[in-house]
């Protein structure tokens, strides 16, 4: 009783005290302390030192203790390490990648009500990741998991409205769902807003709302928001036209792994038009587009243009092979 009031009154940074003269100044150490804590199943204690290990913070970079400890701490009743020990089994990250395992851990986080967990399963059943696909049940999911106050999952079940999976197709809903979401910094959810704005879908049509919405998700780094934006700046939609401006976004967008930003930007080289031609540059980004996504809306256009930028190979001239002797006939090969 009185061991476990301490601990959970304990500091987790370092404690100094106030030494009588003479008397040494001690320090604790957080990780020791942490580690100690753990070891008296103090649940919290466990995640903290968990994702320190993950991350290297203050502590040798050990993803595999990490993923234990992070264990370790679910087993306590520490949700969220659950949903943390599902990602990490999800990408294989320090424990053998398994999306079954992941799966399990989702569902496990989510029954506790963890939110993050809930949005986490939803998607695993959108992509029928270690799980059978079942679009009623992510949408059941997301909406779980955004009651319970996860962002992604509010972002998650207005793509479910937006398109129409696992729920009856409602734009205005997926837009309120949205619109919620990048309230709350969420920026697929201001990524989707944008393209409901762009698109005049449950909203009334708005392009500069759109481009302001796509400029705070590009700066995110998000690769699809960077693309659409270099699209309507190329146009002149909702801001002022400028192919360099256009360009540069889609160098952007193509880096973080956008397809279709590939092949804007490879035709671009192959033709000359905003870039100085280069056949070399051309080819590795158009085939840059068909290596991220083969069935990218382009993906046609990407193979005649990379077939229009390999060299014609050269004509092999005639070999004459000449005898040591004879008549002075010649064999053509």
């Amino acid at each position: 009783m009185y061991r476990a009031m301490i601990r959970a009154g304990a500091l987790s940074l370092a404690v100094l005290t106030i030494p009588a003269m003479g008397q040494e100044v001690k320090t604790i150490d957080p990780v020791v302390e942490m580690t100690q804590q753990c070891d008296d199943d103090d649940a919290g204690a466990c995640a903290r030192l968990g994702n320190r290990l993950l991350d290297g913070d203050g502590v040798e970079k050990d993803e595999a203790k990490g993923a234990s400890i992070l264990g370790q701490a679910c087993q306590l009743g520490e949700m969220p390490s659950c949903t943390m020990v599902g990602f990490l089994y999800g990408k294989g990250q320090g424990v053998e990648r398994s999306a079954e395992i992941a799966s399990a851990y989702y569902a496990y986080s989510c029954h506790g009500g963890e939110a993050t967990g809930c949005s986490n399963l939803g998607l695993a059943y959108i992509r029928g990741d270690g799980v059978p696909p079942d679009d009623k049940r992510a949408a059941k999911l997301f909406q779980e998991g955004c009651t319970l106050g996860a962002t992604a999952a509010c972002a998650n079940l207005g793509s479910s409205y937006s398109l129409g999976r696992g729920v009856r197709r409602n734009q205005g809903k997926a837009a309120q769902l949205f619109r919620q979401a990048c309230d709350a910094d969420d920026q697929h959810g201001c990524y989707n807003l944008g393209v409901l704005y762009r698109d005049g879908l449950g909203v009334k049509r708005d392009y500069v709302r759109a481009v302001a919405l796509f400029e705070g998700s590009c700066e995110a780094r998000d690769a699809s928001a960077c693309g659409n934006l270099g699209s309507m700046v190329d146009d002149g939609r909702g801001t002022t036209k400028d192919r360099q401006r256009a360009l540069h976004l889609h160098d952007d967008a193509c880096t973080l792994g956008a397809a279709e930003s590939c092949f804007t930007l490879g035709r671009a080289y192959q033709t000359g038009n905003g870039r100085d031609r280069d056949d070399a540059r051309a080819i590795a980004l158009l085939e840059r587009a068909l290596a991220l996504d083969p069935e990218t809306p382009s993906a046609g256009e990407a193979k005649k243009a990379l077939a229009l930028s390999q060299p014609t190979p050269a004509l092999s001239a005639p070999v004459v092979k000449e005898e040591a002797q004879g008549n002075g006939d010649t064999d053509v090969e």
